[in-house]
């Protein structure tokens, strides 16, 4: 099958070999690419803090940008969603890292579990993207239990000619698209070809990570949009 992966270039190698190594013909079509803000994550590392909850392994990148000045902050609790985000805290050097899966709501729900019997006389720093759904913190705001949002990186829209979406898509038709956010999903239904050529993915499955993801497939496509039971790579990759 052709399949084509949306996610950053950065997180794409992995899913990509694994794709490959099922016999798949796969190409990368990423549609946002990250840009992070040293600035913002020095100054959100020097706020004092309990643990540290991140969303994304956009944002541990960030924080291995700090070089040295990383090493004091490696024995602060992380709270992590997804099993990728919690490998990439470890792989920086994190020794104390607690993982949950689905999004926001989840998360909340793991640091909440953890200071049940004890809350955090400083706050949760949230290393956050500048897009978010805002569930995260608002579950612990309204649990009495402080957060500091830091907006330390963003996801830009990677430019494609309408030349490079017809190859990309018309030209050589995709059998399955993978959806790991519902940002990405969003944009894909959003290019330009689609406005000229929407039969070019009447028979494509649209496989996503989540239902929160497969809701931004539109409603003549429902059909062909094929959700993991769990937030996780590999059982999504098991229903190709």
């Amino acid at each position: 099958m052709r399949v084509l992966i949306t996610r950053p270039e950065s997180r794409a190698g992995k899913t990509a070999a694994k794709l490959a190594e099922l016999g798949h013909e796969v190409e990368r079509l990423p549609l946002f690419a990250p840009v992070h803000d040293p600035a913002a994550v020095e100054a959100a590392m020097a706020t004092p803090h309990a643990a540290i909850a991140v969303t994304s392994a956009e944002a541990i990148k960030g924080l291995t940008g700090l070089g040295p000045e990383l090493t004091p902050h490696l024995a602060t609790k992380i709270f992590a969603i997804g099993k990728a985000t919690a490998h990439a805290a470890r792989a920086a050097g994190f020794a104390d890292v607690d993982s949950s899966i689905g999004g926001g709501t989840e998360l909340a729900s793991l640091v909440l579990s953890h200071y049940a019997t004890s809350r955090p006389s400083l706050p949760i720093l949230y290393l956050a993207g500048e897009k978010r759904m805002g569930r995260f913190e608002k579950l612990l705001a309204e649990s009495d239990i402080d957060i500091v949002v830091a907006e330390t990186y963003r996801m830009e829209r990677v430019p494609y000619s309408l030349d490079e979406q017809q190859a990309m898509l018309v030209t050589r038709k995709a059998d399955a698209v993978f959806f790991f956010s519902r940002e990405a999903a969003n944009a894909f239904f959003d290019l330009d070809v689609f406005q000229q050529s929407r039969e070019s993915i009447r028979k494509t499955l649209f496989l996503c990570l989540s239902r929160n993801i497969a809701e931004a497939v539109p409603e003549e496509l429902k059909n062909s949009a094929v959700v993991s039971d769990n937030p996780d790579e590999d059982e999504l990759i098991d229903l190709l």
